[in-house]
């Protein structure tokens, strides 16, 4: 059987309705020119849906804004969600969706971060800068309108002005003027003129500016913390020397800092050191107590004392308006600046001044003289201890002991146990020691004719004994109630020719009187004293400025 020739494939169609007709041959073969029509069908199917996902991703449901729905895995809801989020069901955003719906993420896609749930605001999710939309890798553009306001009634318009031009003054310091009265008297506040004074304290005490000396202040108008214009001093500057210019300058904050121009900053001025101190006061209810308020050492209190003490008596002599004036300070010769000196004394008593100097003359003697060149220094002392109160005068008088009148051949000063006792002259001593009724006491033989006894002692000073030779002024021993006494005070009693005699009647002979040279050198003295006595603080402002 001859073989059958080979039978081409063809595509069985379903009939489109059942006929009568016989069925087609299967393996008869459909003619060729039927297949574009197949491969033009699939074609167009093809490209219908892929036109027809293009359309409807443009103006379907996609492209209307909708809630965003977060890629949460259902089994992650856990910990302090709400209670429908562990039901399945989400509440992120405005609709919810049954637990059978699981949204998933597009792997190419970044993952949608979770809404933060404001209602634990201890729950913060692990967020990167690459999510953030201004992250480096994401630059971001903002763009906004402003629109004016329509009603300007509520608009308050401020004319800005120009501030005026700072100005530039020059004072001086009177006397008895400070720094700080000067600078409020301009209108500078009081707070910025006592930091302006703080700032140039450690250069240069402007307690120790001279009456005189010449200040250039330069002052601005400037808005203060509530809005108030003010006067400020910008800067200051005065000569401290000859050779010195301190400035004061305030910075953009307004803190001032002082410097001595040409130095480093914190240099002190050269002028700087107080080396002496000029006091002048009334005598006020005492002078000892107004020489302490106005910050007088005590040794100087006591020098000023024994000075006077040849011609004044303290107790009933010097009134409440009198008035004393003292000058203080390092030697004017030598190198020793350990202890300071008094180098002028006045007293002004019912309107009279007595003035001294102090000087060493040519042999190495120091001593005080007045206008004259005459010693301070007389042959006794009218007062022999410092700030004593006389409580018994000279006289007949009733004993506060005995009962009854009795000659009081002395006078008695109250003052505290162990106040330093005086002598009154120089001489040699002839009793030292316990004396009857009289206590520890000590008698002085100055000459011929003068000697005075000191009673009722606490004890007797080092170095004092019978024989011994003492200087005037010299401490012999300290006020106590040894003896027949009340309470401690001295009793002192001068004797001329072997008779007692009031101790404040002595009319004594004078010390020293200078001539020739050194009448000539004493008045050089004087001069340098006088010109550094006008240019010295008081020891009051200078602590005063030290606070």
């Amino acid at each position: 059987m001859p073989p059958r020739p080979p039978r081409q494939a063809r595509l069985a169609l379903p009939a489109p309705s059942a006929v009568s007709e016989p069925s087609p041959d299967p393996f008869e073969v459909e003619p060729a020119h039927h297949r574009w029509l197949l491969t033009t069908c699939v074609a167009g199917i093809a490209g219908s849906l892929v036109i027809g996902s293009a359309v409807l991703g443009i103006f379907g449901e996609n492209a209307a804004p909708r809630d965003a729905y977060a890629a949460v895995e259902k089994a992650s809801l856990t910990g302090n969600y709400p209670d429908s989020a562990r039901s399945g069901r989400s509440v992120l955003g405005r609709k919810e969706f049954s637990s059978t719906y699981q949204p998933q993420a597009d792997s190419n896609e970044q993952p949608v971060v979770p809404e933060r749930d404001l209602n634990n605001a201890n729950l913060y999710p692990e967020i990167t800068s690459g999510d953030l939309p201004y992250s480096e890798d994401k630059p971001i553009v903002i763009n906004a309108d402003i629109d004016g306001v329509d009603n300007d009634e509520n608009i308050t318009t401020i004319t800005k002005q120009v501030p005026p031009e700072p100005t530039d003054e020059t004072f001086k310091l009177g006397k008895g003027q400070t720094l700080v009265d000067m600078l409020t008297d301009r209108g500078v506040s009081l707070d910025a003129a006592k930091a302006l004074v703080a700032a140039v304290n450690p250069i240069f005490p402007v307690a120790m500016i001279k009456p005189g000396t010449p200040v250039e202040v330069t002052l601005d108008r400037q808005i203060d913390f509530y809005g108030r214009e003010v006067t400020f001093p910008v800067e200051l500057s005065f000569s401290p020397g000859p050779k010195e210019t301190l400035t004061v300058e305030a910075d953009e904050d307004g803190r001032f800092q002082a410097a001595i121009e040409g130095t480093k900053a914190g240099t002190k001025s050269q002028y700087a050191q107080i080396n002496h101190f000029h006091t002048h006061a009334e005598v006020g209810s005492s002078l000892y107590g107004t020489a302490q308020d106005n910050k007088i050492p005590d040794y100087i209190i006591a020098e000023f004392t024994r000075i006077f003490s040849y011609d004044v008596d303290f107790q009933r002599q010097v009134k409440a308006s009198d008035s004393f004036d003292l000058f203080y300070g390092n030697p004017l010769t030598g190198s020793s600046s350990r202890r300071m000196v008094l180098h002028y004394a006045s007293l002004t008593l019912d309107g009279k001044v007595k003035t001294y100097y102090r000087y060493t003359t040519s042999d190495g003697q120091t001593d005080y003289y007045d206008e004259q060149g005459r010693s301070a220094q007389k042959s006794l002392l009218k007062t022999p201890v410092s700030g004593a109160k006389l409580t018994s005068g000279f006289g007949m008088r009733i004993h506060p002991l005995l009962g009854y009148s009795k000659m009081h051949a002395g006078v008695d000063f109250g003052a505290p146990e162990g106040t330093p006792i005086r002598a009154a002259g120089a001489g040699i001593i002839e009793v030292a020691g316990r004396h009857g009724s009289f206590g520890i006491a000590v008698e002085i033989k100055h000459n011929d004719r003068y000697e005075t006894l000191y009673a009722h002692m606490s004890r007797l000073a080092t170095g004092i004994n019978q024989g011994t030779r003492v200087n005037q002024g010299q401490i012999i021993g300290y006020v106590g109630e040894t003896g027949r006494a009340t309470g401690p005070h001295l009793h002192y009693e001068v004797h001329v020719d072997g008779q007692p005699v009031n101790p404040s009647r002595i009319m004594a002979a004078g010390g020293r009187q200078l001539s020739g040279k050194e009448m000539i050198k004493f008045a050089q003295v004087k001069q340098r004293v006088i010109a550094l006595m006008q240019q010295a603080p008081s020891p009051l402002q200078v602590a005063q400025a030290k606070q």
